[in-house]
């Protein structure tokens, strides 16, 4: 199936479930940087997901009731002028035949006609997780036709996030899809096979993840999929930390959290190795307790298991090596009961991965986890993180560790897209020997 043909599928699969209610939904917006600089470009996931358009300045109208022209794309029309400056346009002809849209307008008639689209709808369906003027425009369009339908009956009965239909379609990646992924989590892999090998004490965070976004834009990727982590010594125990401007110091541990963007398409991963080349025993025995929990969580993914039960095999297995090596102290049960283990564990195991590198999909449902399916593409990340003002024995303290890869649900069990990085002791030292 054509690229063209994966995103018409994907509307009339949304028009179906539809049923009379209509979806309009609004590009993501251009973000200012500072002054008039703004940020590269990038589209709101829902938006391309259906449409496959990823220009500023785009709206669409996907109308199951609107027999003849269910699909209109609204896209900001030539402009010479402007287009010496940001690129050349396709007119609404080429932009209708290159996106298959059933019409293409300007998007300056984009406010209009919603009004007619929502008068034959049961329901309107927005994208809400970007730019409140859209929102609050969408509010007042369904009160304006609630009011002039109120004695027919007709329009829209509320609003409701397009997330409630196309979030579910999302959660299972399709053959386009997966093949992205997995040339994200290629491009990714070897940068972070580049970052070991180049690292050594007395160099700074900054300059390894110089070497780790060279190598996504190098690689075709349009460049980090998320902000680079990469901290060392005490800045690995920050979950979140991306100010990478420390040196690196002989006897840290680096965690690196990064990962490629390719074709709208995120990786995620992390990695944790000794700056010198070589794990002391200390750390040896920490980074153990963190791979062993996570190698026995990708085991256990397959279909049929619930996405929380891999949470709570990580959990016990991370206690129960941190009660082993001395880092925490009673029972497993207790420990986990009263939450004490998230002085040192304090993030769920893993994340949906896709358009968005937290893709969206629900988790549970009805209060219920939800059970694992062939095309589904997550993370698994367990991770022990003991800062220097901790109360740890003090040969724990400054070090943090997190192992993730990218875990795609087969009809067989599962296949971790991101095996190309090495993660065992042995093999990290020998790659850093070998640089």
């Amino acid at each position: 199936m054509s690229n063209l043909n994966i995103f018409k599928s994907r509307r009339e699969r949304l028009m179906k479930a539809l049923g009379n209610g209509v979806a309009i939904l609004k590009g993501a917006p251009e973000q200012i940087r500072t002054n008039d600089t703004e940020y590269p470009y990038r589209q709101d996931s829902d938006f391309f997901y259906l449409t496959g358009y990823a220009e500023p300045g785009a709206a669409c109208i996907i109308d199951p009731n609107n027999k003849e022209l269910p699909f209109t794309l609204f896209v900001l029309p030539r402009d010479p002028k402007k287009e010496v400056w940001t690129g050349w346009r396709l007119s609404f002809e080429e932009t209708r035949e290159q996106f298959e849209a059933d019409q293409v307008l300007d998007i300056a008639e984009y406010e209009t006609m919603i009004q007619n689209a929502m008068k034959s709808a049961s329901k309107l369906y927005t994208n809400l997780n970007h730019e409140k003027d859209h929102q609050y425009k969408m509010l007042d369009q369904l009160r304006q036709i609630r009011s002039q339908v109120q004695r027919n009956g007709g329009g829209p009965a509320g609003l409701e996030s397009i997330g409630s239909i196309v979030h579910g379609m999302r959660q299972i990646k399709d053959e386009s899809e997966l093949r992205a992924m997995q040339k994200a989590a290629d491009i990714s892999a070897d940068a972070h096979k580049l970052a070991m090998q180049a690292c050594k004490p007395e160099m700074y965070e900054y300059q390894l993840q110089a070497i780790l976004e060279s190598h996504f834009v190098h690689e075709g990727g349009s460049g980090p999929a998320y902000t680079s982590i990469v901290g060392a010594g005490d800045n690995a125990t920050v979950l979140h930390y991306v100010k990478n401007r420390d040196k690196i110091n002989d006897g840290d541990l680096i965690l690196i959290d990064a990962a490629a963007e390719y074709e709208m398409y995120a990786a995620d991963i992390t990695r944790t190795f000794p700056a010198n080349g070589k794990f002391s025993d200390t750390q040896r025995a920490l980074y153990t307790v963190v791979l062993n929990a996570q190698k026995a969580v990708i085991e256990a993914a397959r279909p049929g298991v619930s996405f929380q039960s891999l949470h709570d095999l990580d959990l016990r297995m991370l206690v129960d090596g941190m009660i082993d090596i001395g880092l925490l102290d009673g029972s497993a049960e207790e420990l986990i009961e009263n939450e004490s283990y998230q002085a040192y564990f304090m993030h769920k195991t893993g994340h949906w991965l896709g358009l968005d590198v937290h893709d969206m999909g629900k988790y549970m449902v009805d209060g219920k986890s939800i059970f694992l399916e062939p095309g589904m593409v997550f993370t698994v990340e367990p991770g022990i993180y003991v800062n220097s003002r901790s109360e740890a024995p003090e040969k724990y303290r400054g070090m943090g560790i997190r192992i993730e890869d990218n875990i795609l649900i087969t009809k067989d069990g599962n296949k971790v897209l991101t095996h190309a990085v090495p993660k065992e002791i042995d093999d990290i030292e020998l790659l850093m020997a070998n640089h």
